[in-house]
This record gives structure tokens, sequence and C-alpha cells, in this order.
């Protein structure tokens, strides 16, 4: 009887607790972050031609009893599209991650960290009596036409007004991140992330912010039925297999608004190129910034900051700037004297387009380089050339990737570095005998790598545990191509380390935006530095990610938490 009444008591404390965790006057909004509908695109009335009629068919017809209009390309260009076009009023809590039980391997349970977002969609609710909508108005914007002197539909003059409608909300979360995480990845590499079905975090999930299991959807239970007027709903988005060393990520949200733009880039000239998938869609999506200290060995939770677009390419660029900046004074390097004592331009150590190559810092320039050293006889004049170039402990490095693929070694190593220098018909006593142009034949084989964990695999084929010394390498002839620049275009360095990784861009754009075009009634003349000559620029600076983070960062949104923002789709994410 004891201990009947004994479970009795402890499942009423637990029932207790769970109806103090969940409330039931729902969940607090505290923290919550509100952005309301996006209102400021009219595409609710769009125009454009009718390419599969207007294009590729010859010349205008202009008839003689009839207006050029009413021709067939007349009717099929600046045609007008009216739609309804809705909203949904979007809030948010900062990311987070959590640990949750999931099935393995063997559908055995392990532990997993997976990031989630806790959101909150509302379809706004207007009075359609009124004369003029409270406040932003609703979430649905219909086509209306203003009346003419008679009263009828002027077809001419549409117009909107708010509705309430009902909306089916069909979500797409996208956790995207560019951040490289080591130097043999380049200042640039692309993940993203689609959000998963996670049944097993739900409830540790609505447990943690206090949301009923039953109130709490996925991106699926979360569009079974549509969200009627005035109606809310809360809905979470998982991630799963994310990097813990990541600062900066991105967060795309699809499906909150139904607006559209499309275009075609060129004039067609047959009836195939009137297909679909040649035309461009592009979807609104609302883009959410954020940063959070990343940390691989430590499991700590560190808040989520809400960061403006830009900032990590900004800081990026101005890390780099700021390493060049002050790289000479450690490694006691020359870049400019150095490039002109390798009797070659800056532009000799580009890096190539990589257009199949899923990342990673090019080899390209230390292939050049090595090249250039062979054309020198003397062993001493090749190292005071490289101490001038990159300091004096790539002298040591370069020894130490000579010794390992062509030095005593055990005879495990040994048969594999064999292995991997038949592929391309050498041997250790072939480089021995020509170090340098051997040396530039191996780290031209690895720049075909195509990908990064390939390339490392190979490079360890080759070097044993010294092939890391070549993306030191690497690293250091980047950045003495950027520092030598940065003395070529007469770039302030002191202002450059005063302004900060922030800031730094500014102290450049001068140099990278305008050039010298003296006059003779005006000697101080600039002009708009040519886009080649900025874009080749941008690659001597940063690489061949410089142009892309360039764009990206001068889109930077300042002080704003959020941004609507249009890209590309694909014609089944339209249907």
């Amino acid at each position: 009887m004891k201990q009947l009444v004994r479970l009795c008591a402890t499942a009423f404390i637990g029932c207790a607790g769970l109806a103090f965790v969940f409330a039931n006057d729902g969940p607090s909004t505290k923290s919550l972050t509100v952005i309301p509908p996006d209102q400021s695109v009219d595409d609710v009335s769009q125009k454009a031609n009718l390419h599969e009629l207007a294009q590729g068919r010859g010349g205008a017809w202009d008839p003689s009893h009839a207006p050029s209009h009413e021709t067939l390309i007349g009717l099929a260009s600046d045609r007008q599209f009216l739609r309804d076009v809705w909203c949904l009023e979007f809030a948010y809590r900062p990311p987070r991650t959590i640990e949750v039980d999931v099935p393995g391997e063997n559908l055995e349970i392990q532990k997993e960290r997976v990031w989630y977002l806790l959101y909150r969609v509302r379809n706004i609710a207007v009075d359609e009596n009124a004369d003029v909508a409270s406040g932003l108005g609703g979430s649905t914007r219909q086509v209306v036409f203003e009346k003419d002197e008679e009263g009828n539909d002027d077809l001419t003059r549409p117009t909107t007004k708010f509705v309430n409608q009902s909306i089916h909300f069909e979500p797409h979360f996208v956790f995207e991140t560019h951040e490289a995480l080591s130097r043999d990845e380049g200042l640039l590499e692309h993940q993203d992330h689609l959000d998963r079905l996670v049944s097993s975090a739900i409830v540790p999930i609505s447990r943690r912010e206090k949301i009923h299991p039953d109130m709490l959807h996925d991106s699926v239970s979360i569009s079974e039925r549509p969200i009627q007027p005035g109606e809310e709903r809360w809905g979470v988005a998982i991630w799963q297999d994310i990097d813990p060393r990541i600062d900066f990520f991105t967060v795309f949200i699809y499906g909150l608004t139904n607006s559209i733009r499309w275009r075609h880039d060129a004039e067609f000239e047959t009836d195939l190129e009137h297909a679909p998938e040649y035309e461009r869609r592009e979807l609104e999506c609302l883009r959410l910034d954020f940063y959070h200290p990343g940390d691989a060995d430590h499991d700590d939770f560190q808040e989520v900051n809400v960061v403006h677009s830009g900032l990590f390419e900004r800081l990026t660029l101005g890390s780099r700037l700021l390493e060049a900046t002050s790289r000479a004074a450690l490694t006691q390097a020359k870049y400019v004297q150095g490039v002109r004592d390798l009797g070659v331009r800056w532009q000799y150590f580009l890096e190539p387009e990589k257009e199949n190559w899923e990342g990673g810092a090019g080899l390209v320039p230390v292939e050049m380089f090595a090249k250039t050293l062979a054309k020198v006889e003397s062993v001493a004049e090749r190292e005071s050339l490289v101490t001038a170039f990159l300091g004096e402990q790539a002298v040591g490095w370069m020894e130490e990737l000579l010794k390992a693929v062509a030095g005593p070694v055990t005879p495990k190593q040994d048969r594999q570095r064999r292995e991997s220098l038949g592929k391309i018909n050498l041997t250790p006593e072939q480089v021995l005998a020509d170090p340098l142009l051997s040396f530039a034949r191996i780290v031209k084989e690895l720049e075909n790598a195509p990908d990064m964990d390939i390339r490392r695999q190979e490079a360890a084929g080759f070097f044993g545990e010294s092939a890391s010394l070549l993306d030191q390498i690497s690293h250091e002839v980047a950045i003495a191509r950027t520092a030598a620049l940065l003395q070529l275009l007469q770039v302030d360095g002191a202002k450059l380390q005063q302004a900060g990784s922030r800031r730094a861009l500014e102290v450049l754009l001068p140099k990278l935006l305008t050039v010298a075009n003296p006059a003779e009634d005006d000697p101080g003349r600039v002009v708009d530095r040519p886009e080649d000559d900025r874009n080749e620029l941008l690659k001597g600076l940063f690489g061949h990610d410089g142009p892309e983070l360039f764009k990206r960062a001068m889109k930077s949104n300042e002080g704003e938490e959020y941004l609507w923002d249009f890209r590309d789709a694909r014609q089944e994410d339209i249907l």
C-alpha cells in the first residue's frame, strides 16, 4: 500500500512539473526577435515578355491596318502579371545546440550534438471592412483595380489591398558557412546544410524552450495544414553534422513568402532555348547572420550573436591585410625586393581559376617559385632569394620537404614515397639529382587533386609527416604576394593596423576603386579603376576567392539584423 501511495505521489509530482514547464498561457516570447512581413517589394504587378513568343520570331511586323501592339510580338511584349503576394511574420530565438539521442550504425542509439533554430510564424489578420488598415497591414496583398468615372474597374491602374487569406507554409532552412577552417583551404570554403527531421530532438528541445511538444512542429508537420488568418505556429529547424569549429554562419529561410522574380539572361534565337530550364528564377528568402565562437574540443555552449551580412567577409579580408603588413617583422622578408630579385612580376604567383576544384589554396604559385629557383645555379644565391621573398624559416621548410622525399627514411616510408613518386615517373634518386624541378613536378601533381582530402592524402604519400610544411610554404607565398602588392599600391601599413581587421578594407578601398590618371590641367586626377584590373588586384591580394569575398563585403548591411534577399532557384522549387 505504501509503495502504491509513493508511486501515485511521484506521478503527481511529475505531472505537476510538466504542467509548470508547459504552462497553459502559451510559449514565452522572451528573447524572441520579431521580423515583420516584407512589404518593400512591389512584385504584385510585374511586367515581362513572353519570351517563347517575343524572341526568335524574326523582325517585328508593322501592320498597315492595325496597331502594332495587337500583333503577336506586340501582345507577347511587356505583359503584365498580376497575382496575390503573401509574406508571414517570422520570429525566432538565437540558434542553439543540444545533445540528443539519434540512431547510429546498426541502429544503435548514440549521442549527437545538433544545431536548432526555434521560430514562430504568424499569418497577420486585418479588418477587411476598415477603410485604412491599421499598423503594418496583414500578411497578404491582393490585386484590385481603381475605378474609372463610370464606376468600373480600370484595368490599367492596378493597386493592392490587405486581405485575410490562409497560407500554406512549406519551410526550407539552409545553414550555410563560407569560413575556411585551415590554411590549406584558402580564405573561402563553402558548406551548406539542409534542415533534417530528427524526431528524437523534439521533446528535449521543447523541454528546454518550455514549449509543449504538441505545439512544436518540424519542417514537415508545420506544413500539413494552412495557417489561418490570425493564427501563429511554432516550429524548429534542426541541422546535423555541423563543424564545431565554425565562427560565422548564415541561415537562409525559404517559404515565408511567395515573392519571386524571373528574367532571361540573353536574347534566345531558337525554340529549344525557350525551355523553362533556361529561365532565371529568384525566390525571396530571409537571411539571418550569426557569430558563435567555435570550439572543437569543448561542448560548452556560448551565446550566438546576431551580426550583419558581410561582416565575415570584411573580417576575413581585413585579417589577411593585417597579417601581410605585420609579417615582414617576423620573417625578415623583403617582399617587393624579393619579387624583383627573382626576376618576375607579382602576377607570376597568381592562383589559377579552378572551376572543378572543390576548394583550397592553390599550389601553382609554389610550383612557379620552385621553377624560378631552379634556374639559379648557386645554392647560396637560392637561399638568399628564398629568404628575401619568404623569410628565413622557409629555407628550413624546403630543406625538410626535400629530405622527406629524397633523404634517408625507414623502409616502410621509402616504399610509400616510391609508390607516390612512381605515379609521376620519379624516384628518390632523381629527386636528389634535380631537387627543385622534381619538387615542382610533385607540387603540380598535388595541384590536380580534386579536393582537399585527396590532396592531403597524396601529400602525405610524398612527404610523410612533413607534408604540412607544404601548406606553410603555400601560405607564405600568398602572404608575400599580398605584402608586395600593398607596397606597390603604396597602402599605409600603419593605417591598416590602426583600423583593425573590421575596418582595414576601408583603408584599401581608394587604391582598389580608383587609379591615378593625371592630366596637364589636373595632375592629381584619378579615375575609376577598370573592373578587370580591380579583380586582378583582388586575386593578388586575397587569392582566387578575392573577387567573390570583396563582392560580398561590399554588400554589407551594417546596422541591420536581417536581410530579405532574392536568390536563384531551380524550376522544381517554383512548381
